[in-house]
């Protein structure tokens, strides 16, 4: 497939998107085999301006980032920067995922912190189908009023 065939079927208004950043092929393939099956099409961020060329003209769903994508660190992360500085009625609607090899899985308090929904040790990866579910379920419920409100009032 051209890459310009790659960029029409983005545009796709009935495919749920995520967006993965990750450098590692096994952490890289584990995740997008776990986003696959919970019915989100993958596309794959190059480095950090891909990745925000990206964010800017596609709509995803769901987005996990690795704290070190492209060498990145987490006090300066280009991709989390763009995601912590998105308009909130734009963010409500994403679903970020945080990977780290010294994050705890599930630890609510370090994800507020980091400005995602959900963090995940390195050691957990071969379980992030379930773990994903999990968080894209909470955080659907946790925002579902406020969608709906925001939905009737014409807002979304």
């Amino acid at each position: 497939m051209s890459a310009q065939g790659a960029d029409q079927e983005a545009y796709d208004i009935n495919q749920r998107l995520a967006l993965v950043c990750i450098d590692d092929a096994d952490r890289k393939a584990e995740v997008s085999a776990a986003v696959q099956e919970l019915g989100y099409r993958p596309q794959f961020g190059e480095n950090p301006a891909h990745v925000l060329d990206r964010i800017r003209k596609n709509s995803y769903e769901v987005v996990v980032v690795d704290e070190a994508f492209q060498g990145s660190s987490p006090q300066d992360h280009p991709v989390l920067k763009h995601l912590q500085w998105m308009p909130m009625t734009l963010r409500r609607y994403v679903f970020v995922a945080l990977l780290g090899p010294e994050l705890k899985t599930y630890d609510n308090m370090t994800a507020f912190s980091r400005s995602v929904n959900l963090v995940v040790n390195y050691n957990d990866v071969a379980q992030i189908k379930p773990i994903l579910q999990r968080g894209i379920a909470d955080n659907d419920q946790f925002y579902r009023v406020l969608r709906q409100v925001l939905q009737e009032a014409g807002k979304r």
